[in-house]
């Protein structure tokens, strides 16, 4: 189509992103028969999922295991619909995350039960506290899960809440942290810290984070952790190709500059120069407050949209090491097998975040993967060679600013905090660094830059108690074809985003995905 001397393109739909969440509304929409344009800024696919090469080595950005890929279970339930068969291979079932501290070397395994077992087992002096914590997990988890069976959490008002008394329960729970419940149960800080060991997925202290949000992160964990059998490049790849074989386009390199609202509606968006136009609805898979930035224009929305869409907060941000290792090196002889390991030097979480955001990063708490011994599949190293993924969470503004006004120094500042991280490395694997053959490191700016994640943010809005449940964005916006499908609007997470794209799909077609058959005849992989 031509609008004047300018080329339009029409699509039934338009997507924002190729993150995950806009990856996978878009993966929906096609399997429907819809045509749909994907443009994402990046030359790669699958935002924080996406893998990059660096010499002889891969390195997925940002993503190292995942939960609900069981039977029945979100991440399944998608690929099923959209015709991917993605194995999975599964943590080691006796110890999906090794937790460190200066107290304790504990390996949590699958299974609530198990975990409790283990837990009173080590710690017998604790039983009660632990019985608490655990009681009260598990009956969390149990009552998020019958809701959800229910109804959809983000159509949700207060007042249904109120309804239904046999929910009074989480809906007293609605502003704890995951502090409120270990002040009571009188439970020791040794403990506190194993408990919230693995809080780099959710980039949070205890005296922080939703109390909701750490009890779906754990209990999901509990039921499954996950690595793909060919990596995570396979999974993001596997998705575009729906798109791309059923007629729908993803364009890299195809930053959004614009979005024209006219009367509360989209009407176009510009991106790469070029224009594109959607006969049913736009979906972001943008940041909300960039997406409104986008709009270039203060009267596109009503004031209270406005606010709604651009008031919260981010989530950390984080340094990132990536390190391409010789054959010499061999990872069982250090711990480190087909797990995670989190490394905790100061066993009080809440004072070990707030140095850190501070700036302090002498003596960080590191989170380690070793993709390499999670499948022995090729894609990730040469025969015999193993990649270590390291990260830890740091303040944006000093790098931020060293990036705008001194490159030089900005270089330097990397070097350094590369260097300290390593310091907490070390004490892991003290002789790492002769098995090094290459190493790079991103800083919150790489994220903002390739990845379009304001402040280098990590896990989109911060999932404190006052930006959870329906005090979530949510996937409509007042533009009636304008939708949400990122970190913000629903949550973070490859299942999370997974889940926003079919809850969005459903939104816009009516079409259940999770619930459907799966297609009679597969398309080609």
């Amino acid at each position: 189509m031509t609008r004047g001397k300018e080329m339009v393109e029409n699509f039934d739909y338009v997507i924002l992103g190729a993150g995950l969440g806009g990856l996978s509304t878009a993966a929906c929409l096609t399997r429907q028969g819809y045509k749909v344009a994907v443009l994402e800024q990046h030359y790669l696919p699958g935002g924080c999922c996406h893998t990059f090469s660096y010499g002889d080595y891969n390195f997925c950005a940002d993503v190292h295991y995942i939960y609900k890929c069981g039977e029945g279970q979100a991440v399944k339930q998608f690929l099923d619909y959209i015709g991917r068969d993605v194995p999975f291979n599964s943590l080691n079932p006796d110890c999906i995350d090794r937790v460190i501290t200066p107290d304790v070397d504990f390996r949590i395994p699958l299974d609530w039960e198990k975990f409790r077992d283990r837990l009173i087992a080590t710690f017998p002096d604790e039983t009660w506290g632990i019985n608490l914590y655990c009681d009260e997990i598990k009956q969390l988890h149990q009552e998020l899960q019958q809701l959800n069976q229910e109804m959809h959490w983000y159509d949700l008002e207060w007042s249904d809440w109120l309804s239904l008394p046999k929910y009074w329960h989480l809906f007293t729970k609605r502003k704890w942290t995951l502090q409120d419940l270990y002040d009571s149960t009188g439970l020791s800080l040794k403990l506190q810290a194993l408990l919230a060991g693995q809080s780099g997925d959710y980039g949070l202290p205890p005296s922080e984070i939703a109390l909701i949000t750490h009890t779906s992160l754990v209990s999901d964990y509990a039921e499954g952790a996950y690595y793909p059998q060919h990596h995570f490049k396979h999974l993001v790849d596997s998705i575009v190709s729906v798109i791309t074989e059923g007629g729908g386009v993803v364009k890299f390199s195809t930053p959004v500059q614009h979005i024209e609202v006219q009367n509360y509606r989209v009407v176009s968006v510009t991106a790469g120069g070029e224009t594109y136009q959607a006969d049913n609805a736009y979906i972001s898979d943008l940041d909300p407050k960039l997406t409104v930035k986008l709009m270039h224009d203060s009267l596109a929305l009503s004031k209270h949209e406005y606010r709604r869409l651009t008031n919260y907060d981010y989530s950390a941000s984080a340094f990132n090491i990536y390190l391409g290792l010789d054959s010499r090196f061999d990872p069982q002889s250090y711990g480190i097998g087909n797990w995670n390991i989190w490394y905790y030097p100061n066993g009080n979480l809440n004072q070990l975040y707030q140095q850190q955001l501070r700036g302090n990063l002498q003596d960080p708490w590191i989170f380690l993967s070793c993709p390499t011994v999670k499948s022995r599949e090729p894609g990730m190293a040469p025969d015999g060679h193993h990649v270590l993924e390291i990260t830890t969470i740091c303040p944006y503004e000093p790098f931020e600013q060293l990036h705008r006004k001194d490159a030089i120094a900005y270089k330097a500042q990397k070097r350094y905090v590369y260097q300290e991280i390593m310091e907490s490395v070390r004490t892991l694997i003290p002789d790492i660094d002769k098995y090094i053959r290459m190493k790079i490191f991103g800083t919150p700016t790489t994220s903002e830059h390739y990845l379009g994640q304001p402040e280098g943010n990590i896990y989109g809005a911060k999932l404190i108690p006052q930006q959870i449940g329906l005090n979530r964005l949510g996937y409509k916006t007042e533009l009636s074809n304008l939708y949400l499908v990122g970190a913000s609007a629903g949550y973070p997470s490859v299942p999370g985003v997974i889940c926003n794209g079919m809850d969005v799909a459903e939104l816009l077609t009516g079409e259940s995905i999770r619930n459907s058959p799966k297609p009679s005849v597969e398309m080609p992989v």
